[in-house]
């Protein structure tokens, strides 16, 4: 109707998006009234509206209040149920989310680290642009901020690099200029470590990286190995 209307939902802003919960993660929902309460998942975060598994009880219409962390605080909203079908509950994004605590402190953000090793490219990047053939890596202890590459030869600090890395089979790759700000050799392999801190990273790299580190973390949960 607001197509033919000639109208379209806004598009959400980037500072609502980094407070929305992520994608795979755990929040807690209490359906008002007397409705049910329990932890859920969140299965799809969409421009519009997002699901979780469904509590016994849910029913559309009825108005969720949902709370949770992320990396950037504690937050909570209500959202409309829209739909119910197969044990998911399709819910409305809102248009508000009031904040119960935002970190004041980027370490604790950037203290999220994921232990997961991932296939990587590199270049040199001079003056932050990439330039020549990309050559393979390995990239390791991931957070919002920077990680570790893995390569076959010494770089020096201070060195510029572009790193190409994969986060999502449904997304383009990312690629995400580094600063080289460790340097060190790893005697079983033979390789160096280099610490990268990544530079000018954009929401929706920030959000990518993020929701894969969430992803990864909950399904070590359900595995029962985190």
């Amino acid at each position: 109707m607001l197509s033919m209307l000639g109208l379209r939902p806004r598009p959400l802003s980037d500072q609502l998006k980094l407070k929305l919960p992520q994608l795979n993660s755990f929040v807690a929902l209490a359906m008002t009234g007397s409705g049910p309460r329990g932890s859920v998942c969140i299965e799809t975060l969409g421009d519009r509206n997002f699901s979780v598994t469904a509590l016994p009880g849910t029913n559309t219409g009825g108005t969720g209040v949902f709370t949770y962390e992320n990396a950037v605080g504690k937050f909570r909203f209500p959202a409309k149920c829209l739909a119910l079908r197969a044990g998911v509950a399709t819910f409305a994004l809102p248009e508000r989310i009031e904040a119960l605590h935002v970190f004041a402190s980027a370490q604790h953000r950037d203290a999220i680290r994921l232990d997961a090793t991932l296939t990587a490219r590199w270049r040199f990047a001079p003056g932050g642009r990439g330039s020549g053939e990309f050559a393979r890596a390995s990239l390791t202890d991931i957070s919002r901020t920077g990680a570790s590459l893995i390569v076959d030869r010494e770089i020096r600090r201070g060195t510029y690099l572009e790193t190409c890395f994969t986060v999502s089979p449904a997304a383009p790759p990312l690629v995400l200029l580094g600063e080289v700000v460790r340097s060190s050799a790893i005697e079983s392999s033979k390789k160096i470590s280099l610490g990268l801190r990544f530079n000018a990273v954009k929401p929706a790299e920030d959000r990518a990286i993020t929701e894969f580190i969430n992803k990864r973390q909950a399904e070590r949960r359900n595995r029962g190995l985190a």
